[in-house]
């Protein structure tokens, strides 16, 4: 039965999310489940193991590249919008759940930890002193770098920051608590199928609430698609066979939940869709590697 879960259920939340967008309204348990199953899977991990490769910085750069590289395409050829779109789907960093899909799916979470601290800090700062020269503010005004600053800073504190905290603690109080990530294992899938079913209604709301047609919505989706199946090639490029996986995550497992509130902040109003679609390529990427690693541990 646990293997079955661990197998559909993904897919199962997924769908049941679409076909019932009411969910959206506890999306905002959201950081506190993504909190709770970081926490899980941080107080598990080697200490020795978490400390920074070369990769790390590859990918890094690679990051930057991705949000840079696409807006200054887009730009030149005139799309204003998709390139705003795709700067947000694409700068943003890594997304706090990333190591947590890398236990799920057996690889080092240590590495997608150390990838998650570096991720964050390095986008708390760049972010805000790139956006004001990148965005033109929809209806005029000007960009505050300190608010930015402070958006970023406050989200990467919910979600990472204090899940490091609680796991210090645990692991200092209950030195024995290393073993509980095992133990929890089935919390935390049962955390993230709930979140995949509050992304996936939250997506579709947010789509149909922009009131625009398939035709509009289309081009956007077309280009995160094709960012999101670069961004995880990437990462698993960069980390060759011994980290592909956790490399693979690291680059294209996006904090997309920050792309879409800059982007509703200072964008266009269909700019939000650029990271929003990209959340639920992401999601539906993770939820086929999981169905998929289940299934073949379950034919081993």
């Amino acid at each position: 039965m646990v293997r079955l879960i661990k197998t559909w259920g993904l897919m199962i939340a997924f769908a049941v999310g679409a076909l019932c967008p009411g969910l959206h309204i506890f999306v905002g348990a959201l950081p506190y489940l993504v909190g709770a199953m970081l926490t899980i899977t941080l107080v598990g991990m080697e200490v020795r193991e978490l400390r920074p490769q070369v990769r790390h910085g590859l990918i890094l750069v690679a990051n930057v590249v991705l949000g840079l590289l696409p807006w200054a395409a887009l730009k030149s050829l005139g799309y204003e919008e998709y390139a705003e779109a795709a700067f947000f789907a694409g700068l943003v960093g890594e997304a706090a759940s990333a190591p947590v899909i890398v236990s799920m799916l057996g690889g080092k979470s240590e590495f997608a930890a150390v990838g998650l601290a570096l991720n964050s800090a390095f986008a708390s700062l760049m972010i805000p002193l790139v956006v004001p020269f990148i965005i033109t503010p929809y209806g005029g005004g000007e960009i505050s770098r300190l608010e930015l600053f402070a958006a970023v800073l406050e989200h990467v504190t919910a979600m990472l920051l204090v899940p490091c905290l609680i796991a210090v603690m645990v692991r200092k109080l209950r030195p024995s608590s290393k073993l509980w990530a095992r133990k929890l294992s089935l919390v935390s899938l049962a955390f993230w199928l709930f979140c995949m079913a509050m992304v996936s209604a939250k997506g579709v709301t947010r789509v149909s609430e922009a009131a625009a047609s398939w035709a509009e919505i289309a081009p956007y989706a077309g280009v995160v698609l094709g960012m999101c199946v670069l961004s995880f090639w990437l990462g698993r490029k960069i980390g060759g066979r011994d980290y592909a996986l956790e490399c693979g995550q690291c680059l294209g497992q996006k904090n997309a939940t920050v792309g879409i509130y800059l982007a509703l902040c200072y964008a266009a109003p269909l700019v939000f869709l650029g990271p929003t679609l990209y959340l639920l390529f992401q999601h539906i990427f993770n939820t086929w590697q999981m169905v998929r690693y289940n299934r073949r541990s379950s034919a081993a």
